[in-house]
């Protein structure tokens, strides 16, 4: 590292250049532990604004530089000199250059130059305070000295505190613990020591911490006591806020309308509330295995077991309905979200699983797919899930789709003789008569009206579709129904077109079945009643 030092003669030039370059620069000295010492006189005299305040340059810069003056600082102790571009807190848009001259040789300091810095008289810094400060009290704990930093810590000097009994330093709340741990430290054997967490009061009211060793130097020529006193008021804060979210979390799935249940990489349980005891059936220690999944009913369990596993084994989320046996009220349905909980280093630690039963929500979904899909009153499906049915069926053709459009004849009789009721029934019961006479893979749809459309998957010939048309028209007319009395056999026209894979699209398919029924309807066709048609 000596080969690559600057000497000294090109270090001080390197320190007069910077001065001339930047007469508005502010200037510090550093001493060989990176804390700022007094600037010497002569470099007071140069022209350029002190810095004052900070214990480092690190409080002069934004907390996500520290590591890059960190970095300069260990170039100038091998280089002699350095510099870093970083963002102060003065201006934090703003970067600002740091140059690092050591003049040890000279001065018995090494400077620091802020440079690039503007419309700023006075750097704003943090006060980064020392973690740990020491005490001497005498034998009643009558505070003798003090560190000289305590200052920085407790807001009073160490004159100002000399003299001073510690117990007044002491949130009053701890008073009776700092007087039992005095006591058990004046038992104890000469040269022990004796370790205690207690909250002291800043000079400004502020709580601050302190994990407190006291040192039994009683048995000295002059008798006393060594307090070293660690600040721990940010792991106390950050304990704190643990407890409290830790606190929140419980108590917020207690209020859940929900199941929670948190289990470990074992799965064994760590935490649930009242409603997951209930829906889980397992105590908190208790493993999630396969006995806990006994409810569940035997389809699902695979699925069930498989989530855990993905959760837990790879930390992927996984959101599952599956069907369970409730012992009061029986057959039931749950959503299951799992969601990995990891390590810092990123594995996983375990999981927490939010359970609610879904039982009506699934009846109502249901119910509402079914109302969009379905004609409430003949229960055939609608037009939109019918033509979405031939849709389906001619993607999927592997020989030839046929669609036979059914319109009843002399409808509008029966609701002038009957009434609506009775036009009514008349639709459910053609539609249960259709039903009745497909094929299992076909679908009965009504399109609106009198008019209903039957989607026939797997025809191979035109003539097979006729053979279909045929027999709906016949199960018609072989259906009569009374109405007040009155035996109506319900009549109709039909047209049939039929297409091979690959030919016509949804909608063409109807509009040729429906100009071939309107053929039928008005006789244009040797055989009226029914009107095939093939496509292409």
């Amino acid at each position: 590292m000596a080969e690559t030092r600057v000497d000294p003669a090109d270090r001080d030039a390197v320190l007069e250049a910077t001065i001339a370059q930047h007469p508005g620069a502010f200037i510090g000295a550093v001493g060989p532990t990176g804390l700022f010492v007094d600037l010497p006189e002569e470099l007071r005299d140069a022209g350029l604004r002190p810095i004052d305040g900070p214990a480092s340059a690190l409080g002069l810069a934004l907390p996500e530089d520290h590591t890059t003056i960190i970095d300069a600082w260990h170039r100038l102790l091998g280089e002699g000199v350095a510099n870093c571009r970083f963002r102060p807190r003065s201006q934090p848009d703003r970067p600002a250059r740091l140059h690092l001259i050591d003049v040890s040789h000279r001065y018995d300091v090494i400077v620091l130059i802020l440079t690039d810095i503007e419309g700023v008289s006075v750097l704003e810094h943090e006060d980064i305070r020392p973690r740990l400060v020491t005490m001497r009290k005498d034998p009643t704990a009558v505070i003798l000295d003090a560190d000289p930093q305590i200052h920085r810590v407790l807001g009073w000097s160490a004159a100002e505190l000399a003299g001073r009994r510690s117990l007044d330093l002491v949130h009053p709340d701890d008073h009776q613990r700092a007087i039992t741990g005095w006591m058990d430290l004046l038992a104890a054997p000469a040269g022990e020591a004796r370790r205690i967490r207690l909250r002291h009061l800043h000079r400004d009211g502020r709580v601050i911490w302190f994990e407190i060793t006291n040192h039994s130097l009683l048995h000295m020529a002059e008798p006393c006591v060594l307090a070293e006193m660690l600040d721990i008021t940010d792991e106390m804060a950050a304990e704190e806020a643990l407890r409290a979210s830790e606190q929140l979390l419980r108590r917020l799935t207690e209020a859940l309308p929900m199941s929670v249940v948190q289990i470990d990489a074992r799965r064994r349980v760590v935490y649930q509330n009242a409603r997951g005891a209930r829906m889980v059936g397992t105590e908190v220690g208790g493993e999630l295995g396969a006995a806990a999944l006994d409810p569940v009913v035997p389809a699902d369990r695979p699925m069930v077991g498989a989530a855990l596993v993905r959760v837990l084994r790879d930390g992927t989320d996984a959101d599952i309905e599956y069907g369970y046996r409730d012992p009061r009220l029986g057959l039931r349905r749950a959503s299951a979200k799992a969601r990995a909980l990891t390590t810092a280093d990123g594995r996983v630690a375990g999981a927490v699983i939010c359970l609610a039963d879904v039982t009506e929500e699934v009846r109502l979904r249901e119910e509402l797919q079914r109302r969009a899909a379905f004609d409430e009153l003949t229960g055939c499906r609608n037009r939109a899930a019918t033509l979405t049915a031939l849709s389906d069926a001619l993607a999927a053709a592997e020989h030839g789709t046929a669609a036979v459009f059914v319109d009843l004849n002399d409808f509008k009789l029966v609701n002038d003789r009957y009434g609506h009721a009775a036009g009514d029934r008349m639709l459910a019961h053609v539609a249960h008569v259709l039903r009745g006479a497909v094929r299992d893979v076909d679908v009965v749809g009504r399109l609106g009206g009198d008019e209903f459309v039957v989607v026939c998957r797997d025809v191979p010939r035109l003539e097979q579709a006729q053979d279909l048309a045929l027999a709906l028209g016949a199960a018609l007319e072989s259906a009569p129904l009374d109405m007040r009395g009155a035996i109506l056999r319900p009549r109709a026209s039909i047209g049939v077109a039929w297409t091979r894979p690959g030919g016509l699209d949804a909608d063409a398919l109807i509009a040729h079945a429906d100009k071939k029924m309107y053929e039928a309807k008005h006789g244009l066709h040797p055989l009226p009643r029914f009107r095939p048609t093939v496509f292409p």
